[in-house]
């Protein structure tokens, strides 16, 4: 999933960044001197400089404005218009719809239909209608968010743009500062025929409302409890950090949806190092004040852009254009409409391109996939958001545009009104029921906006068709405190909104819970002494400091550490006073901080004058991290036994296995394995000429190999050579995850394999093996050339870095 790549306090919701003049480079010195022209009327503007300088004038001279207001086209001042209604940034498929409902034509433009000029190599799509958008951005009344787009095809261009990286890519936008001088527009009727549309019925959009406010709120807590979501250089999400969030979420069934939902609301914000993503509180702040409807609203105008599950299921890769086609042919409907009826109308407006399924070899085509497509939208995404209702009427199946789509046409970047919440109805029916146990059933259509803050203290569990399902938990109660959240406002609010009186067991835990954080003190940045002893630390605090624990004493703000005292600075890398010997033993060779002393308490014991030894430990009952922690803290790497003990102590190394058994030995044992008679008798392959006998089957074994006048021998020949114990796969995938683990467990390997030879010349690119090689290494990592894995270590003999082809190598032994 991807994450943004630049500043996230703008949300694809705002009215238009759009400012004309620093377009230049979008639109090519050929298509920016034409938008010049048109805006100033001046002649003869050649070059982006004097494009540039006579858009300036032109905005800065209200006249001009007035006068370029007045000679635009009927179609061109209809869809300003419709831009302007929605702050003068909105979905282009949205706005394409707009103009195919009402027959609207394109307006004349002097291009030729065989030149790339728009934007620096680009010509007008061909679709039915696709000159009504691209006709405006010849003239740069409307902007592409991206070039290339839908609207655009190319003839060998090059050109990729993306000045606003936070708008989804499918938007236009034009510049406020010309809307602000359209005249007053009426929208001019539609033209389309429509049957069976039947008088509108009022519905309630409340439920689905809440349920969407609460899952958003959930991810937002989630996030709060990471302290923010980790990104890759490539500016996508931490795919561990992605995992741990669907851990701790487990009641949202896509928290990734959530997330991007999030993103696109503009409630996320890169932290200062711009490494990680974390919740913007003004704006959650500010979205959950204007209310749950409020926030339906902003939702179905980013339904076009958010990827829906429905949309990989029927593979309709431009399921998302549809959907925004679907919403605008819903919001101008002047009743309700059955669903064939509907998906006629949206068939006549949406092209053909947008309605083909994605090719798949692995399935067969489905021609009836965007009618389909359809019908799950309907009955998933439309109802979840609330955008529609569908009830049964006659034996069909009627459609009513919700609540959100009415309201949408307002400028989706205006911030509701502080009121809104409080003109919401007033519900006597309670939000909730606290059980004793913890448990809050919630009915999300009685929510109150107010009430929404008091279960940031709880962890959904479940969320149902007309309850949700919540836990208090310590945690939970914690962080809500954390968050400003007081005790009693959590208590009072709890009881308020619950069916019954709260359980004296539940308000006396949640009290001892706030007691227990409100004893916590958390000081920041401070200075520690550690004394011997009590005494000597109590004796030190007559020259000022507070006494922490037995022996330490914090400086106060000033107080200055004395001469010839050792510093251990936490903010740095940790010391490295510890040195280990060949045999594992160790010394210490300076202080130790804190955290060493954690790490070795209760798990050393003495091995000689100053020395000192690990005790041993049972597999898997050491911390994963002991390994790397203790390393840190050595000033040379670790032995290998000493490695391979903590490796199996940790749980990080499977332990020694040790078992009797018989074994074939002969320089074809695989191919004997493969014989009929003998086939049942043979277990796994352990070298190149060894094989387990099955157990139980020795005897057996021994009379069908006499059969075939094979009567084996009963002894085992040491192999000889360097290469004698090296462990043989065949399968390049098994040989990278016997790699991998290796490079985890820090072991140098014995490897043998054969180099990469090109041949055919410097014009092939055909490899094969070359001259086969048998050296130590140490590794490094994998990496890959297309999708051929390689392996990168360091040749212990020359000290030289070499690269290998992973399925070159042969045979591999640990070091």
């Amino acid at each position: 999933m991807s994450a943004p790549n630049s500043s996230l306090s703008h949300s694809a919701l705002d009215p238009s960044p759009l400012h004309l003049e620093d377009m230049a480079d979008v639109f090519g010195t050929g298509h920016f001197n034409r938008v010049a022209r048109r805006y100033s009327g001046e002649k003869g503007i050649n070059g982006k400089a004097a494009a540039r300088e006579a858009l300036s004038r032109t905005f800065a001279d209200a006249r001009r404005l007035d006068a370029l207001a007045a000679s635009l086209h009927p179609t061109e001042l209809q869809l300003l218009g419709e831009l302007r209604r929605h702050g003068g940034a909105m979905d282009g498929w949205a706005l394409y719809t707009f103009a195919r409902l009402r027959g609207l034509k394109a307006p004349p433009v002097k291009l030729s239909p065989s030149s790339s000029n728009l934007f620096e190599g680009y010509q007008g799509a061909d679709f039915p209608g696709a000159d009504l958008i691209w006709s405006l951005f010849a003239d740069g009344l409307l902007v592409p968010v991206s070039v290339p787009n839908h609207w655009l095809r190319d003839s060998y261009a090059y050109y990729r743009h993306r000045p606003f990286p936070n708008l989804p890519a499918t938007w236009v936008l034009a510049d406020p500062r010309l809307l602000t001088h359209l005249p007053p527009v009426e929208t001019v009727p539609l033209t389309v025929k429509l049957d069976r549309v039947q008088p509108l019925t009022v519905q309630n959009g409340t439920p689905s409302a809440a349920r969407l406010a609460l899952h958003l709120q959930e991810v937002m807590r989630g996030l709060r409890v990471l302290g923010g979501l980790g990104l890759t250089q490539t500016g996508t999400y931490n795919k561990a950090g992605l995992g741990k969030l669907n851990k701790l979420l487990p009641a949202l069934e896509e928290p990734g949806f959530w997330l991007a939902a999030a993103q696109q609301l503009g409630l996320l914000r890169l932290d200062v190092s711009g490494k990680q993503v974390q919740v913007c509180p003004e704006q959650e702040r500010a979205l959950a004040q204007a209310g749950p409807q409020h926030l339906v609203n902003r939702l179905a105008a980013l339904v076009g852009v958010l990827d829906m599950p429905e949309d990989q299921a029927h593979r309709l890769p431009h399921a998302g254009a549809l959907r925004s086609c679907l919403l605008a042919v819903l919001r101008d409907l002047p009743g309700s409409i059955t669903e064939p009826e509907l998906l006629r109308l949206l068939g006549t407006v949406a092209p053909l391109e947008l309605r083909l399924q994605l090719r798949d070899y692995r399935a067969a085509p489905n021609p009836q996939a965007w009618a389909d497509w359809f019908g799950a939208t309907l009955r998933g995404t439309m109802i979840d958001f609330g955008l529609v209702t569908l009830e049964d009427r006659d034996g069909q199946v009627v459609v009513t545009p919700g609540e959100a789509l009415g309201t949408s046409t307002a400028s989706p970047g205006a911030s509701a009104p502080a009121s809104v919440a409080a003109q919401a109805p007033v519900s006597a029916l309670p939000a909730w029921i606290l059980q004793p146990n913890f448990e809050l059933l919630v009915y999300p259509a009685h929510l109150q906006p107010h009430q929404f803050a008091i279960l940031y203290a709880a962890e959904a569990v479940r969320f149902d068709a007309q309850t949700a399902t919540y836990r208090l938990t310590r945690d939970s109660v914690y962080a809500a405190l954390e968050g400003g959240l007081s005790q009693a406002d959590l208590l009072a609010g709890l009881q308020s909104g619950s069916a019954t009186p709260l359980a004296p067991s539940v308000q006396s835990t949640i009290r001892d819970w706030a007691a227990r954080r409100e004893r916590l003190t958390v000081h920041r940045g401070v200075t520690l002494l550690e004394y011997p002893t009590r005494s000597q630390r109590d004796a030190a605090l007559s020259s000022g400091g507070t006494a922490i624990g037995e022996t330490l004493l914090m400086l106060a703000p000033g107080q200055k550490v004395g001469p010839g005292v050792s510093v251990l600075k936490y903010d740095q890398a940790p010391p490295k006073p510890l040195k280990f010997n060949d045999d594992g033993t160790f010394t210490i060779t300076g202080a130790l901080d804190f955290l060493t002393r954690q790490l070795l308490e209760g798990r050393i014991a003495a091995a000689g004058q100053d020395r000192y030894t690990l005790r041993p430990a049972l597999a898997g009952s050491l911390p994963v991290s002991f390994l790397n922690d203790l390393e840190a803290r050595s000033s040379g790497r670790l032995p290998g036994l000493l490695r391979l003990q903590l490796g199996v102590w940790s749980g990080q190394t499977p332990p020694p296995r040790v078992a009797a058994v018989t074994l074939l030995q002969h320089p074809q044992a695989q191919a004997l394995a493969q014989y009929p008679t003998l086939k049942g008798l043979i277990g796994g392959t352990v070298g190149p000429n060894l094989c387990m006998v099955q157990p139980g089957q020795e005897q057996a074994l021994e009379l069908a190999l006499g059969a075939l006048g094979l009567t084996p021998q009963h002894e085992i020949l040491a192999p000889q050579g360097a290469a004698s114990d090296l462990l043989m796969i065949t399968d390049t995938r098994k040989k990278r995850e016997f790699l991998e683990e290796a490079i985890r467990s820090g072991h140098n390997l014995l490897i043998q394999y054969n180099e990469e030879k090109s041949i055919g010349g410097w014009y092939s690119s055909r490899t094969t093996p070359g001259k086969r090689r048998l050296d130590e290494f140490q590794l490094v990592r994998i990496d890959r050339a297309g999708a051929t894995p390689y392996l990168e270590a360091q040749n212990l003999k020359s000290g030289e870095q070499e690269r290998i082809r992973i399925q070159y190598i042969t045979g591999m032994a640990l070091r």
